[in-house]
């Protein structure tokens, strides 16, 4: 939630839930489509999306039927490719912050850090500092049910 608030003010407009759910893997959509997304969850009628207000909209667009290929499309789109070309089975910190730089998000790698520590499950590894070193794809499924901040 906080990479895609690019405006630090604690919720996501039209344009952040536009890039959110690209990241996301749902693709580029609609101005139309994104209001209505707004709406639809907007409890405080403010027009924007806030945190617990995402939350609840993350839920309703996990659980489409279509949602197990679009989460592994998103898994795929932050894991990158491997050298033999096919994605790569875990996600690490640097594999976010490469997704915050092509959509011209400054946040510091320790924020990313701070989201794979908090992934549900055994992580992959650990470094020296006992940092969790990636996220694989059935975390990655389970933290969209989640939706954790």
């Amino acid at each position: 939630f906080d990479l895609f608030d690019a405006s630090g003010d604690e919720s996501i407009d039209t344009e952040e839930l536009g890039l959110v759910m690209e990241a996301l893997g749902f693709g580029k959509m609609e101005e139309d489509d994104l209001k209505r997304m707004i709406h639809e969850v907007d409890v405080d009628m403010s027009g924007k999306i806030e945190w617990d207000e995402f939350k609840v909209m993350m839920r309703k667009k996990s659980y489409k039927a279509d949602s197990r290929e679009e989460i592994a499309a998103a898994f795929a789109a932050f894991a990158g490719k491997n050298e033999d070309g096919r994605t790569k089975e875990y996600i690490c910190a640097q594999d976010i912050a490469n997704v915050a730089v092509a959509i011209n998000e400054k946040v510091e790698l320790s924020k990313f850090q701070e989201i794979l520590n908090s992934a549900p499950g055994q992580p992959i590894g650990t470094d020296d500092e006992g940092n969790s070193t990636g996220l694989t794809i059935i975390q990655w499924r389970e933290m969209m049910g989640q939706v954790n901040h």
